[in-house]
Formats: C-alpha cells, sequence, structure tokens
C-alpha cells in the first residue's frame, strides 16, 4: 500500500469505548486490575517481548509488531507505563489490523520508518483511538463508577473542606482510585474528565 492511500476511518469517542468494552468482556470480565498481559498471551496469542532501553533509545515504551504476532515493551519503565502502553498496542491491534497488515513490515527498524513516513494527522488519529481505547480498558467505566461509590464518605468529608469544587475532588480521588486499577494518576483523571464524571453526583 502506497503511504498517501492509508486511511484510520474516525470513529466517535463512543464507538471507541463500546469496542473496549466488547472485548474486555469477551477476554477478561469485571475483575480489576484489568490483567492486560495476560489477556495478551493467553486471549490474543501474541508474544510479549521485554527489550531494555527501548524508550532511551527510540522514545517508544511498546509497539506491535507488524506481522501482530508480538508486543515489543521497555521493561524499564514504570509498571503503570508498562500497562498502559501494552493496552495501547492491544487498541492498535483491535481497530487498525487491516491498515497494519498491509504496511507488511515485520522489524521494529521498518516499522519505525514507515511511521516517520505516513502523515501526522493520519498516524494522530490511530493513537488517539488507540490511547481511548487503552484508557477504557484498563479503566472499565462501571467499574470506576463502582469504585468512586465505595468512596462516598470520602466524597462527603471532602466537601466539607472544597465545598462544591469538582475539579479538586477529582483530583484527590484521580490519585486514591488510580491505585485501585494499577493506572497512572494522569491516566484516571483523563478518565474522569473524558467520561465527564462528577463524582458529587453519586451523593445522591
Amino acid at each position: 500500500m502506497e503511504l498517501s492511500e492509508l486511511n484510520i476511518p474516525y470513529l466517535p469517542d463512543e464507538n471507541i469505548r463500546q469496542k473496549a468494552d466488547n472485548f474486555l468482556n469477551k477476554n477478561w470480565g469485571d475483575n480489576i486490575p484489568v490483567d492486560i498481559e495476560l489477556i495478551v498471551e493467553k486471549k490474543l496469542k501474541l508474544d510479549i517481548i521485554p527489550l531494555p532501553g527501548l524508550y532511551r533509545i527510540t522514545g517508544t515504551e511498546a509497539f506491535l509488531s507488524g506481522d501482530l504476532n508480538e508486543i515489543i515493551f521497555d521493561v524499564d519503565r514504570p509498571d503503570v507505563r508498562i500497562r498502559f502502553s501494552i493496552a495501547h498496542e492491544v487498541g492498535h491491534y483491535v481497530l487498525h489490523e487491516e491498515q497494519i497488515k498491509s504496511l507488511r513490515t515485520k522489524s521494529y527498524e521498518n516499522w519505525k520508518g514507515v511511521i516517520k513516513s505516513i502523515p501526522g494527522p493520519v498516524w494522530g488519529r490511530a493513537e488517539y483511538q488507540a490511547s481511548e481505547f487503552a484508557g477504557r480498558l484498563l479503566v472499565p467505566l462501571s467499574a470506576l463508577i463502582q469504585s468512586i461509590k465505595k468512596r462516598r464518605s470520602l466524597i462527603e468529608q471532602a466537601r466539607k473542606i472544597i465545598n462544591d469544587d469538582s475539579a479538586s475532588l477529582i483530583e484527590y480521588l484521580a490519585t486514591n482510585i488510580s491505585k485501585e486499577f494499577k493506572v497512572a494518576d494522569k491516566t484516571m483523571l483523563i478518565r474522569f474528565n473524558k467520561e465527564n464524571i462528577n463524582p458529587f453526583d453519586y451523593l445522591k
């Protein structure tokens, strides 16, 4: 395929999230945290290969091989980053399988060259979609809401100090809840904002 012909179709966020939910229901279930490595190895039958120093050398924390058989990751990165990066590559696997196959690359060096040659807006869309998929996969909405409800007393105590400042409460809860899901604080904060969650709503 000529790179000029590569197309990443637009997907509304809700469609991406539904695909992540369907994937999770099929391959995992309701348990938190999601064991993304187990899913990749046992359900998708892909090899997960640690490569120390990958990020330092390439600026990439993980990548899906062009033949869709391997996910290579930098074992030296923090655990929460490794989990998200692997989930991100699963997003590419689910959402962009045909496009990746059409590029016909197998080695990382070839893949890296192809990525650099893809028009920025096209690959930017692919990256956004894979990240949104990964976020929803690791932080399912229903599980996040349940986690918020379990912290009702904590929210009530916080309200006495911050009144109705939902932004401050979200920052506090994101840090608190992220440990339960084994994701970065930033990832959890993004999920609160992307899912348009106001924790005070769950006091009603």
